[in-house]
């Protein structure tokens, strides 16, 4: 603040005992008020900005299959291209995409896979449990299984570490589960139904879709 308008707080401060404080404030010039408004006001503290943390990592035009918090906070989530669950014919004729990806709460992906998500049918596949007919879905590396996502288990995906994508952030969980909070499994069902049936898994364990 200038020196002249410091003198000018200050006299309004004191007033004198024979003039009140209002009559003296609004006896100032108006163009005096305003200068003394804008400077304090820009001596003010500036608002604080927040970022709502996401509740997936997809982009926004994309559908999302699920979506959880996992232990360290990051998020999960299940990604295909737009209307990818919508489609009416043979899941190996999807023209769409679909992949997985972990992330932070504030939308920075740091893991994909596959790398292309077009190549999602060489490594995610579906099959359907005799006993209750429950949905199931595996996302595959080279070395087998990684991810599991389920609707007749307690937790809706679990993982295998040992068979994760080189640096994915799945090991040392131990026995909890790979979720924390916040599982989004709107529309995991459509999702599922749209990947291609694993036949030797299925004659392995005895399910048929």
């Amino acid at each position: 603040m200038k020196q002249n308008e410091l003198q000018i707080f200050k006299t309004i401060a004191m007033p004198s005992p024979n003039q009140p404080p209002f009559v003296r404030f609004c006896a100032l010039p108006v163009a005096t008020l305003l200068a003394l408004t804008v400077s304090a006001c820009a001596a003010g503290p500036k608002a604080a900005t927040t970022t709502t943390p996401v509740t997936h990592n997809c982009k926004p035009q994309e559908t999302v299959g699920f979506s959880c918090e996992l232990q360290d906070r990051r998020v999960l989530s299940l990604c295909g291209s737009p209307g990818f669950n919508q489609f009416k014919g043979e899941a190996k004729d999807n023209p769409g995409y679909a992949y997985v990806a972990i992330g932070t709460r504030q939308g920075e992906v740091q893991f994909q896979y596959p790398q292309n998500p077009q190549d999602y049918k060489k490594y995610m596949t579906f099959s359907m449990s005799l006993a209750g007919a429950w949905p199931h879905m595996f996302v595959n590396t080279d070395k087998g299984r990684f991810l599991h996502f389920s609707l007749d288990i307690k937790d809706p995906v679990d993982a295998n570490p040992e068979n994760a994508p080189q640096d994915w952030p799945l090991r040392g969980l131990g026995d909890r589960p790979l979720c924390a909070r916040n599982a989004n499994r709107d529309h995991i069902d459509s999702f599922m139904s749209q990947m291609i049936d694993d036949p030797e898994w299925v004659k392995n364990r005895g399910w048929n879709r």
